[in-house]
């Protein structure tokens, strides 16, 4: 091929890649359980984030010296700014899919893509904002926030101010109130606060029902959201002021479905409240609900790892191979997790970051503790490219071991895995009592404590992952 031919050809190859990165899915699942329907009285926040599979993920910790820059203009907040935690994919703040903890054990739970949802009465009607804010506003405004209101008030301050240039949900928390937010448009927003006694689910569709404006204990909306809607027609003014319902169908609109969403929510219902009976043909469900029973990491555990088993939608059983359902569980997740945050205890230990890298299907959950001053290499290590040095590439080299006949070929890596994770959260027990102790004592030791407990269970991890890569080969 000619100099002159490549010369024309590659900036078509590159815009298409661009495209191809455009394109990509960004499904996610977000589950929040108040801290009166968990096991052990914490407030528990699960998520998967989904992209193509390979973006590498790792943890990270900002000191509080660390001013994050995301405004236009690098315009800065002139507020005080906290220590964080953080779970996210290489590509750093600009992704935006965030889940951390910061000092004052306030947590993003994670996000929610839901651009494919919005309706296209909304893309005319309430146009986003080429340069406005995307989902790294939610580090932003973690870092400057002592509580989980504060959190939603300062996005929703911004979003305001800058105006929003992606539509996307959040789970924000802290010990005592769990909050839910959705951006509707250019300018639209609105959040929810969800009862300590029960959960919230959601995957990639409006889930913010009817809203009361006049309750301010429990919803939070952009300045205006009324008389917007009333002026373009969006509502009368009369009926309930429903979010989802204004702002939300558009995957119904294009499919004339929205089950590739409304399926997992069902799932994750049907899982904690058997005895409500939740039709899997639904698409609109209660904005939150009281669990059947206590709900555990374990539990939640097994939700993020869910693929319809022992249900008529398994995506693993033979006649569904070429069904084009959903499930909670995907091969493209990046990063899954579980936040505890225990209303009892010192953020230090009392705040912990359960992580898992890759794929829920191979991933290891384990404790990393908020009063960290360190982390295991192998886990603050993401390059682009494959590398037996990165956490990430070993589980998700773990998973593809296995791909082509899961669960089948993953039987003994699954018990092995439940194993470890069944004896690290006793461990974690234990280590939340030292710690305890310790930081009474003296914090630095309490910290080298914390870092010596966080360093054994990436060890442990890390060894089932390589042990059964060496022995396929």
């Amino acid at each position: 091929m000619t100099i002159h031919k490549i010369q024309i050809i590659l900036p078509f190859l590159l815009a298409c890649f661009v495209h191809e990165l455009e394109a990509q899915t960004q499904e996610c699942f977000l589950l929040m359980v108040g801290k009166e329907c968990s096991v052990n009285g914490e407030v528990l926040l699960a998520h998967n984030n989904e992209l193509s599979g390979v973006e590498a993920s790792m943890l990270k910790l900002v000191p509080e010296t660390e001013k994050i820059n995301l405004l236009p203009g690098n315009k800065f907040l002139d507020l005080q700014t906290s220590k964080m935690l953080i779970l996210q994919t290489n590509k750093g703040f600009a992704e935006g899919d965030a889940v951390a903890i910061n000092e004052f054990g306030v947590a993003i739970a994670g996000g929610l893509s839901l651009k494919a949802d919005r309706n296209s009465r909304m893309k005319l009607l309430d146009p986003l904002l080429k340069n406005g804010l995307g989902g790294g506003v939610r580090y932003l405004a973690l870092q400057h926030s002592k509580t989980a209101r504060e959190c939603i008030q300062l996005m929703g301050k911004l979003y305001t101010e800058f105006g929003i240039k992606y539509p996307s949900g959040v789970g924000v928390a802290d010990s005592n109130e769990i909050w839910y937010m959705e951006t509707g448009g250019g300018r639209s927003w609105a959040a929810i606060r969800i009862p300590n006694d029960h959960f919230f689910v959601a995957a990639n569709s409006y889930r913010i029902g009817n809203i009361s404006f006049s309750d301010s204990l429990n919803f939070i909306s952009s300045n205006g959201l009324q008389d917007f809607c009333i002026n373009k027609g969006l509502w009368d003014g009369n009926k309930a002021f429903n979010f989802s319902l204004i702002f939300g169908g558009g995957r119904k609109e294009k499919t004339g479905s929205n089950l590739y969403n409304s399926l997992r929510v069902w799932r994750a219902m049907n899982l904690l409240c058997p005895d409500q009976r939740v039709s899997s043909e639904s698409e609109y469900f209660p904005m939150f609900m009281k669990p059947y029973q206590k709900i555990s990491l374990e539990t939640l555990f097994s939700i993020v790892r869910d693929y319809y088993n022992n249900s008529p939608f398994d995506i693993w059983a033979e006649e569904n191979l070429n069904k084009p359902d959903r499930s909670i569980a995907d091969w493209n997740c990046v990063h899954t997790s579980v936040i505890s945050l225990n209303p009892g205890q010192e953020v230090d230990y009392g705040s912990v970051l359960w992580t898992g890298l890759s794929t829920p299907y191979s991933a290891v959950y384990i404790p990393v503790y908020f009063g960290v001053s360190t982390l295991p290499s192998e886990y603050e290590y993401a390059p682009r490219e494959n590398d037996i040095n990165s956490a990430f590439w070993i589980f998700k080299n773990r998973g593809d071991g296995f791909r082509n006949n899961y669960p089948l070929d993953a039987s003994e890596w699954i018990l092995k895995r439940k194993n470890l994770e069944k004896s690290l959260i006793v461990k974690h027990k234990k280590v939340v009592k030292e710690a305890a102790y310790l930081f009474q004592k003296d914090a630095e030791g309490g910290r080298n404590y914390l870092n010596q407990q966080t360093y054994s269970f990436a060890r442990q991890a890390l060894k089932i992952a390589r042990l059964e890569s060496k022995s396929k080969h």
